[in-house]
């Protein structure tokens, strides 16, 4: 299990580390591997143009702070972007009983991961269920792992990783957690070695790193953008430490960053492009078992077909 400090350290990691911040902020509609374009604000809400590309400097150093979720944004703040964009945020809890809806007709069966719970006061909770995740014969956990799944206009991504409720900024311990990569990591765990060998890390790095290819989400605003991929990269972390009891080499980090500021893109949703220009999004179709091979294709495309 990770320490107090190993958990600062994780949740610090991504603006402590511009090797990281570099990748996380990069456009990969317009960069591929290689440029340096990033994604826009594509909001007045921070002083700068819709259409300026958000800088290592504007949020790192004094100005570290200056994205944070959308929960401590001021309430005035948050009206207006619901207003002006549609940004509404989903609890916790109905996220949970929606991927509990996906997951029942997957596996064919109720509460493979989690029993779902509404208290005397009315409140919806859930409670994790402990025993191993079952496949039925003709589904292996791999075929899990790999299976496709995206948020549309995803805001913080609160459906594929629950680090914390987006409605009220309150921390999911890590065991309670139920977004789609959440459950990924979960059925990685149930199913791969435990003892801490070079050969056993790098089989469970392998299939993490499928697990990410597999998760998509799109949104307009950059701060959600930056913020959801900032999240997958944490948890992706955090699930490295609980199974092994250290943090990853930065090496294996930056390959997470890389699918993720893939997988993760900035998207007018109507139009399929990068907001206020003509640019398709591109998007990466993952193949193989190696990170970081794929092929590049338009979003528009996929969908066409």
């Amino acid at each position: 299990m990770a320490t107090g400090s190993q958990k600062t350290n994780i949740a610090d990691i991504v603006r402590n580390t511009p090797r990281l911040l570099t990748i996380l902020l990069r456009e990969q509609s317009l960069c591929g591997h290689d440029c340096t374009a990033n994604i826009i604000w594509a909001t007045d809400d921070y002083g700068y143009g819709h259409s300026s590309q958000i800088q290592i400097e504007q949020v790192t150093g004094p100005n570290r702070s200056v994205i944070q979720p959308r929960v401590y944004k001021h309430a005035s703040l948050q009206a207006s972007r619901s207003k002006d964009r549609g940004e509404v945020f989903t609890p916790a809890w109905i996220c949970n009983a929606q991927n509990n809806l996906i997951d029942e007709r997957w596996l064919g069966y109720k509460n493979a991961f989690n029993f779902e719970k509404v208290l005397d006061d009315g409140t919806h909770t859930w409670t994790p269920n402990a025993d191993k995740v079952v496949f039925p014969p003709q589904k292996s956990w791999m075929r899990y792992v790999r299976c496709r799944r995206m948020e549309m206009a995803c805001g913080e991504s609160p459906y594929l990783a629950s680090r914390y409720d987006t409605t009220t900024g309150v921390h999911i311990p890590i065991e309670e957690r139920i977004g789609i990569l959440d459950r990924k990591f979960r059925i990685i765990n149930e199913n791969t070695p435990t003892e801490p060998t070079k050969f056993n890390k790098r089989h469970w790095l392998r299939k993490a790193y499928q697990a990410l290819q597999s998760v998509y989400g799109f949104d307009w605003q950059g701060d959600n953008v930056f913020l959801s991929r900032e999240s997958l990269l944490v948890s992706f972390c955090e699930y490295y430490v609980l199974r092994w009891g250290r943090m990853p080499y930065i090496g294996a980090i930056a390959k997470a960053a890389e699918i993720i500021a893939w997988n993760i893109w900035q998207m007018d949703g109507t139009k399929f492009t990068i907001p206020y220009t003509n640019q398709l999004c591109s998007i990466m179709e993952w193949h193989g078992t190696e990170p970081l091979k794929g092929k590049q294709i338009t979003f528009k495309k996929l969908i066409t077909k």
